[in-house]
């Protein structure tokens, strides 16, 4: 199965007052560099560097696993 073919059979079975909203995301992406370094430029934003995110968030709880 293609992914065009994937994406008609979501669109299918989405109800109908979801479709246009389906529709106009894929539309806003389209042709867009929708990576994260893109997102963040278009934002006027740059990703912290470990010093700076200990700074603004401190110690992040862990669950222990990695």
């Amino acid at each position: 199965m293609t992914t065009r073919e994937k994406a008609h059979a979501v669109l299918d079975h989405l109800p109908e007052d979801r479709v246009s909203a389906a529709l106009a995301a894929l539309e806003a992406v389209d042709g867009r560099d929708t990576s994260i370094e893109a997102i963040l430029a278009r934002h006027g934003e740059q990703r912290l560097d470990p010093k700076e995110f200990d700074q603004h968030f401190g110690s992040l709880p862990t669950d222990d696993e990695g």
